[in-house]
């Protein structure tokens, strides 16, 4: 094909592109055609303003502002920001930017860095350093506009010393510009270095002079006011107002900002010092200077004095009248509020309004032997037509004086006065607010017209109150004029549930919608809140009637829901909340988050957790901004034993910058610790310790989860060691400190220690509580001592401060089992429901273990099948695993299988210690077919007996998975004890598959040699 031929084919593919780009030309030529964008000349003052001359001719003028990123940098400006979305480390943006710069024409690298500051976008401290890393190693030299940007950054981001060596750079190189000295005062103020700060005022006094403007602006004008502050706090006032004479900065504004702070701060003589300069140096005071002058008066005649000079320049303005009438309520001076009365304008605003009708409270200059006459009669004269709506200290002046004497047509004209019922419901909220009923009640019957806001507000009073009879009457009348809403009946529901009558709160209801009025959420989460203390049927009632009514529950509803759900909850009543939660069509926030991660670590679902976690990961939950919605993820993500998870949030948690509270800390702390990791618990303590900004939170709470990590791991030269460090930390012991400490005893059989610790408890003015005693019964029971065990108990029953808890009864409880007291144990448990102590899984979990160590197996199920029923107790799992393991231990594998399947069908995971115990009962009874289903229930395999999936494949699978051990030690078991090697080949082929789980290499090979020698692969 000739050369011709391939245009014009390209030129015909192309033709739709050709035409389109035609048009559009001659569409621009018919609209734009007339307009040229000329150039500007040479020497034009437009390029004198673009390009200021100065350094290498690119300099930035004093008032430097941010530039637009200019297409030549932009790639390097956008490889740079990505980078930095991933938070690499300082080294890697260093290594970034070098890379970058490199890609950049030679001799634009400045300007390139220029661009990357010029974004407008703030830049971290590890990007400032990074690139003065840069400048460093390659040998750059920086612009004086690159030296503002970074200056402007290191002040933003605190970093001080970096701060003041790009300065002296800056300043060596050249005169800095005004703009940089500016800058230098700032980080001086931030710093609260009030000698640098004074030192810089000359600098401050040129970019004044170099902006040729009389009024400063609001930057500049907040720069002073924080100067002066700064002097007064180091008491160097005097010496700042030397220097700004000497600089020539004594202006009006100035000492506008010198005469505030000391007005403000009560400093008579540097306020009278600051009015003698300002005369002698001729400046006109402000009106705002002027005030501070008159309310900063050493005397009353020096208030009078000040304003007197302020008249003398032309008529005062409010704001001096009202600093006058200030003064005057402060003397208590009859001259001044005279004068106030002499100048008050005809139409005042609110604010000098309430500063006159102060001058009439008791005691007052201006105060009548008839309490709240002068004021009524100053409002009755000079305030009835200010619009007093938006000051509601000021409606309260007049009203309060009106109901002191009686004037109810002053109330009345207050109240119409008012443009809307808004305003009147505010006046009257503000008496509720007080507590003051009666005030509140005068209000409102002075409103010309009452609709539902007014009754609401009153009726919301009332009920504050506990004047019930009163609400009541009020609902009543507000009925029969129609003035009734939801929220009426709302406030008076809320009000019945407060006082615990739900009986007549349920009949409002019914009146409500026989009324005609629907309930809305609101009513039903008040009557679903009240009723959740109950729960079971009667939180069940109001749900119901919410749906009868058409509602749907929003994040409220979900969060009550969530609230009632305990471990002690019934599973239909655990499973009904946690369906409409799941069902409910809201948008999920950080309450309703943390309120579902609560509910679920409670009742152990961590099938239900694990999805939420997983949705929150994906990016399609919630926008975590809270210290303590991280605290709540890490606290599940530890409960699921995901430390990657845990890891992950806290990592998340700093990326975002969010700071973290002493929970939230505790959290993470406790995650790490109960996850076998106490030494990364520790390290992460240390981490916070080292840092100004997070020390505070440690705490020996937070110590106390890496003493019991430690000691859970039997790890007891570490648990004192971390003692030792507590105290060298001078850490504020509490009582569970000891606790832990004790506990740490016991469990090492150094009881000797506890008798020491005792010691330092009382030295350190902490009594003993029942778990200290009991950790101490539990220290005996284990070094088989339960005879003293029980001479501590009596101790305590006969105390009067102690009274043995569910604690106490369960640790003795469990040393009889230890060495099989059965009688004993079992007067005990009368003992312990004879106290009203309540039994709990723990108490059954130890009677099941003291029922089978007797050799009683069928009583350990007579006592669960009583006390769950006594005390509505829902079994767990570990209560589920002491009776498999009474009936594998004596040889009842049908039995034990039985309670599996009870414990899936009641949705109690099992775990580890299920699946070994039934796993080698079925061996040792050459069960081999149950042997391959459990294991294939467990892996989630498919073929597993229908009866072990009651509630689906996953309701089958343990917290980890099985180890490898166990499932080969099962394998092998089915293969030589049970003589079936074909089904544990089979058995192998499948188990492969599993994720995570890792098998002896060596296993098949073994058992296809088992195999080939069996006598049934011969015949």
């Amino acid at each position: 094909m000739s050369l011709i031929e391939v245009a014009v084919n390209a030129v015909f593919a192309s033709q739709t592109e050709i035409i389109v780009f035609v048009f559009a030309f001659c569409f621009h030529s018919l609209i734009f055609g007339k307009h040229r964008f000329a150039p500007p000349a040479k020497g034009s003052k437009v390029v004198e303003a673009l390009h200021p001359k100065g350094d290498s001719g690119r300099d930035a003028s004093p008032r430097q502002t941010l530039q637009p990123v200019s297409g030549v940098h932009s790639s390097f400006v956008r490889a740079v920001s990505s980078l930095l979305r991933l938070d690499p480390s300082q080294e890697g943006v260093r290594l970034e930017i070098s890379k970058q710069l490199g890609l950049s024409a030679v001799g634009m690298e400045i300007e390139a860095l220029e661009a990357l500051l010029s974004t407008g976008k703030p830049m971290s401290a590890k990007v400032l350093t990074a690139i003065r890393g840069v400048l460093q190693t390659q040998g750059l030299q920086p612009s004086i506009r690159l030296y503002e940007l970074l200056l402007r950054g290191c002040l933003a981001t605190r970093l001080f010393d970096d701060f003041s060596e790009l300065l002296a750079e800056a300043e060596a190189r050249a005169s800095a510009p005004p703009s940089i000295k500016v800058l230098a005062l700032r980080a001086a103020v931030q710093a609260s270095d009030c000698e640098a700060a004074v030192a810089c005022v000359p600098g401050l006094a040129s970019a004044l002079k170099s902006s040729n403007t009389a009024t400063p602006s609001t930057a500049d004008a907040h720069l002073v006011q924080q100067l002066v502050h700064l002097a007064a706090d180091a008491d160097a006032l005097p010496r700042l107002l030397q220097e700004l004479c000497t600089c020539e900065l004594l202006n009006t504004w100035v000492f506008g900002a010198v005469l505030d702070e000391c007005s403000q701060r009560g400093d008579v003589e540097h306020l009278e010092q600051g009015v003698q300069l300002a005369r002698a140096q001729g400046a006109e005071l402000t009106s705002k200077a002027r005030c501070a002058s008159i309310r900063g008066a050493r005397n009353a005649a020096d208030a009078l004095s000040s304003f007197q000079d302020a008249v003398g320049q032309g008529p005062p303005s409010d704001l001096l009248v009202q600093a006058l009438a200030e003064a005057a309520e402060r003397f208590c001076d009859g001259a001044l509020a005279h004068a106030v009365l002499k100048y008050l304008p005809a139409n005042p605003v609110a604010a000098l309004a309430v500063a006159v009708l102060r001058l009439c409270l008791p005691g007052a200059p201006l105060a009548s032997k008839d309490e709240g006459v002068a004021a009524t009669q100053l409002y009755e004269k000079h305030f009835a037509t200010v619009d007093l709506s938006q000051d509601v200290q000021a409606q309260r002046l007049v009203a309060d004086a009106s109901i002191k004497c009686g004037r109810t047509d002053v109330l009345e004209k207050l109240v119409r006065s008012l443009p809307d019922s808004t305003s009147r419901a505010a006046l009257v909220k503000s008496y509720a607010s007080d507590r003051r009923l009666d005030g509140a009640k005068r209000v409102f019957e002075a409103c010309p017209e009452k609709d539902a806001c007014l009754y609401n507000v009153l009726l919301s009073a009332c009920t504050v109150g506990r004047d019930l009879a009163s609400a009541e009457k009020l609902l009543s009348h507000a009925s029969a004029t129609g003035a009734v809403d939801v929220a009426t009946y709302n406030t008076m529901i809320k009000a019945y549930l407060q006082l615990g009558d739900s009986r007549r709160a349920r009949a409002l209801v019914r009146t409500m919608r026989s009324a005609g009025m629907t309930p809305n959420c609101v009513t039903f989460n008040e009557l679903l809140d009240a009723a959740a203390v109950k729960g079971g049927a009667a939180m069940w009632e109001v749900v119901d009637e919410m749906e009868v009514c058409g509602l749907k529950p929003n994040s409220i509803t979900c969060s009550i829901l969530l609230k009632s759900v305990q471990q002690r909850s019934q599973p239909r009543d655990i499973e009904r909340a946690l369906k409409i939660v799941e069902s409910v069509d809201v948008a999920m926030d950080e309450v309703l988050l943390s309120s579902i991660c609560e509910a679920c670590i409670r009742t152990n679902r961590s099938d239900l957790l694990a999805r939420h976690l997983e949705r929150q990961r994906s990016g399609k939950g919630v926008q975590v901004k809270a210290a303590h919605t991280y605290g709540s993820l890490i606290r599940s993500y530890g409960f699921l034993q995901d430390l990657d998870g845990v890891w992950a949030t806290w990592r998340e948690m700093k990326v975002q910058r969010i700071a973290p509270t002493c929970i939230t800390l505790g959290c993470m702390v406790e995650a790490v610790t109960n996850n076998g990791e106490p030494e990364a618990g520790l390290q992460l303590i240390r981490q916070m310790l080292a840092h100004e900004e997070t020390c505070s939170l440690v705490n020996a709470v937070i110590y106390c989860s890496v003493l019991k990590g430690f000691s859970h791991r039997k790890c007891f030269d570490q648990v004192w060691a971390v003692h030792d460090e507590m105290r060298a930390k001078r850490m504020q012991y509490s009582i569970v400190t000891y606790n832990a400490l004790i506990d740490a005893c016991a469990r090492s059989g150094e009881m000797s220690r506890v008798s020491p610790l005792l010691e330092q408890m009382s030295k350190d003015g902490i009594e003993p509580n029942v778990i200290t005693y009991s950790t101490v019964i539990k220290g005996y029971c284990q070094d088989n001592r339960v005879d003293k065990a029980f001479e501590v108990l009596e101790d305590m029953k006969r105390s009067a401060d102690f009274t043995p808890d569910e604690v106490t009864y369960n640790t003795l409880l469990d040393g009889c089992a230890r060495y099989g007291m059965l009688d004993r144990g079992m007067a005990l448990l009368r003992n312990m429901e004879g106290a009203g102590v309540t039994p709990s899984n723990f108490t059954l979990s130890v009677l099941v273990k003291l029922a089978n160590r007797s050799k009683r197996p069928e009583m350990a199920f007579e006592l669960c099948s009583e006390l769950s029923s006594k005390y509505s107790i829902r079994l767990n799992m570990h209560v589920y695993n002491n009776l498999v393991h009474a009936c594998t231990a004596h040889g009842n594998l049908p039995r034990a299988l039985e309670v599996f399947e009870q414990m899936l069908g009641e949705r109690v995971r099992p775990d580890m210690r299920t699946y070994t115990l039934l796993l080698r009962s079925c061996i040792s009874s050459r069960a081999a077919t149950e042997a391959a289903g459990l294991l294939r229930a467990a892996a989630g395999l498919g073929g597993a007996p229908s009866r072990f999936l009651p509630c689906g494949a996953t309701g089958a699978q343990p917290k980890g998975g099985l180890t490898s051990e166990l499932v080969t030690e099962s394998l092998e078991g089915i293969a030589l004890s049970c003589g079936k090697e074909d089904l544990a080949l089979g058995l192998l082929r499948d188990l492969k598959g599993v994720r995570g789980l890792k098998l002896d290499g060596r296993l098949p090979m073994r058992l296809a040699a088992r195999a080939i020698r069996s006598p049934s692969s011969k015949q």
